[in-house]
Formats: structure tokens, C-alpha cells, sequence
């Protein structure tokens, strides 16, 4: 013991086995921004030109075949789809496209890409919606969580999300989720599970199962139901003063 003593002082002397030293850690703060350079599609209703009023807005996010950078691509499904059919609906809609053709939504941008918007038209900011498809149904989860104080009302069909992060919601904004019982891509039970969570939080939520219903079919069934429009147009945040159009 003696010995082992004796050594141990010499090598604290000698600088043997001493500590290893720390990196140091320097604060900084990021400047970067997010861009808003996402391709998208804007569609007013008609008598949009002849108004002075502000609009409702629905921001549409489409499902993951569409991705990519052909903007045409967009127009083929969905709410754009139904637009180029000569449905015309009391909303501006603003279709933003998701640029990966493999990944998520980047919400982030889409909601830069939003506030743009909001700021060129004249846009009814108690009103603002997201309705999202497949892959775009977990962007609108996402973007419910993400920016509470902007969606009067959440539209999910055939998506799913983190649950544990819906108490992040606005305790204002409706949700109306859809899915298919026959859904071979994303399960039913994803949005049964945001669904049950949303209404222990006693959230106003609702859900809509169609029967014998496949992932591709249920896009069409969910915009078509009549009383989706109705009950859009119901839903409102405290009111906030629409920014003066560009």
C-alpha cells in the first residue's frame, strides 16, 4: 500500500494519469432562415375579384406520389383536382408541393411558405385550415402541433402522427379525422390512436370510418362528404385581423 501510494504521487507529479481534458463548448446563435421556395398552387373562389371581404383558407397537402418539382403533378388529386373539375369552393386554397419525393412535409417551410401567403391575399386568420392526404395527413398532425395559434381546424385522412404531442393543440381548433377500413398502407389504428388521444384531452374531434374502403379510394370518399364543407366553415379561432392584401 505504501508503494502504491508512493507511485501515485510521483506520476501526479510527473503529470501521469491525470484527467483527460474537456473540449471546450462556445455559444453561438444561428442567423439562417427558412426559405419559403416550395412550388405551389393558389386557387380563390370566383367572386374573389369582385370582394372586399377576407376569405377562409384550406392549406391542401398532398399525398407522396406528388412530391418532387413538376407543380403538375399536384394538380392531378385531392382539392387541386377537384378545382380543375370546376368545383368552386368559398376558401382560397393553397396547395404547397412537397419537394422530396420520399420524405415528410418540411413544415417548417410550408409554414413560411403560408405566412407569405397570408400576408399577398386577403386571408380570414380566425379561418385558416389544413387538410392533409396519406403522407400529407402526418405533415397536418405535424403542423396542428407544431403551430397551435394558426389552424381554426385540422382534417387528417389516412395519416397518423405522435400522440404524445396533441396536447400541444390549440384547445379551440376542431379535428376531423378519416381513414378506410381497408387501408393496406397506413393502418386504421393510427388515426383511432390520435383520435382516443385527442378525445381524452377533450378535444372537438370526430372521426369518419368508411367500410370496406382502400388507401387510394379514401381521398375522394373523405372530400366528398357534404358535411365536411359545412362543418369547415363553422370552425373559427378568436377572431384576428386579416393583414392588408399586396
Amino acid at each position: 500500500m505504501r508503494k502504491t501510494l508512493i507511485l501515485l504521487a510521483i506520476g501526479a507529479v510527473l503529470g501521469l494519469g491525470s484527467a483527460p481534458a474537456i473540449a471546450e463548448q462556445t455559444a453561438k446563435k444561428a442567423e439562417a432562415s427558412i426559405p419559403a421556395d416550395l412550388n405551389y398552387l393558389i386557387s380563390t373562389p370566383r367572386d374573389y375579384g369582385t370582394s372586399s371581404e377576407s376569405y377562409p383558407l384550406i392549406v391542401w397537402l398532398h399525398g407522396g406520389d406528388q412530391g418532387g418539382s413538376d407543380i403538375e403533378k399536384v394538380r392531378t388529386s385531392g382539392l387541386p383536382a377537384m378545382i380543375e373539375g370546376g368545383r368552386d369552393l368559398p376558401f382560397l386554397i393553397f396547395s404547397p408541393q412537397n419537394p422530396s419525393e420520399e420524405l415528410l412535409y418540411p413544415i417548417e417551410k410550408v409554414k413560411a411558405a403560408l405566412d407569405e401567403v397570408m400576408a399577398r391575399y386577403r386571408v380570414d386568420r380566425s379561418r385558416v385550415f389544413v387538410v392533409g392526404y396519406s403522407r400529407g395527413a402526418f405533415g397536418a398532425w405535424s403542423m396542428a402541433e407544431q403551430f397551435p395559434d394558426t389552424f381554426a381546424a385540422v382534417v387528417p385522412i389516412a395519416g397518423g402522427g405522435n400522440r404524445h404531442y396533441l396536447n400541444r393543440t390549440n384547445e379551440k381548433a376542431g379535428f376531423w379525422v378519416f381513414h378506410g377500413t381497408d387501408d393496406d398502407v397506413i393502418p386504421l389504428s393510427d388515426s383511432v390512436i390520435l383520435y382516443e388521444r385527442l378525445k381524452a384531452l377533450k378535444r372537438n374531434v370526430r372521426l369518419t370510418v368508411f367500410e370496406n374502403t382502400s388507401h387510394e379510394a379514401v381521398e375522394a370518399a373523405a372530400l366528398n362528404e357534404p358535411a365536411l364543407w359545412d362543418w369547415l366553415l363553422k370552425q373559427r379561432l378568436e377572431s384576428q385581423p386579416a393583414a392588408p392584401a399586396q
